[in-house]
């Protein structure tokens, strides 16, 4: 799917840079497609890691912005408010292990190089949770950048799993 949204870009004339910087800021591909995708296009190593994490990071506060309105629109609707503050309650009022630890949580979902994880699971995460945006980013970014480099060192050290 993100070989036919990267070569619709194409099609219509964005360069090669531009076409993995948007991809990369994608919901639901993200990154890893990012990638994936200028491997098949042949960058470089750094060039790979300059550009996807570009996208990537320009997409997180707008992510984070975005699902932090959907989720306040959300806690002012009858149904939908009583699940998310049951929510908040089961994981940040009872127990405070899980508070301490939360951000290296937030980490580790964006770092995890699998489906539903990256900039847009962990920033649904920061939303839902209530969590402070600049240490949220913080750790975001940092688990970003450890997907980039494993997803560039998987892609190139085993290129037979991606092709």
């Amino acid at each position: 799917m993100a070989d036919n949204i990267a070569f619709g870009f194409l099609s219509v004339g964005l360069p090669d840079d531009l076409t993995v910087f948007i991809v990369s800021g994608l919901p639901f591909m993200g990154l890893r497609s990012g990638v994936l995708i200028s491997a098949f296009m042949g960058f470089g190593v750094l060039r790979t890691l300059l550009v996807c994490l570009a996208g990537s990071l320009a997409s997180m506060p707008v992510a984070l912005t975005l699902w932090r309105r959907l989720i306040y629109g959300m806690e002012r609707r009858r149904g939908a408010s009583h699940v998310i503050r049951r929510l908040k309650r089961a994981v940040i009022l009872r127990n405070s292990y899980v508070r301490e630890k939360v951000l290296f949580a937030l980490f580790v979902l964006a770092a995890l190089p699998l489906p539903f994880t990256g900039v847009w699971a962990s920033s649904l995460a920061a939303a839902v949770l209530g969590l402070d945006t600049r240490l949220s980013l913080m750790a975001i970014a940092a688990g970003t950048f450890v997907c980039a480099v494993l997803m560039i060192l998987l892609s190139w050290v085993f290129p037979a799993l991606f092709w």
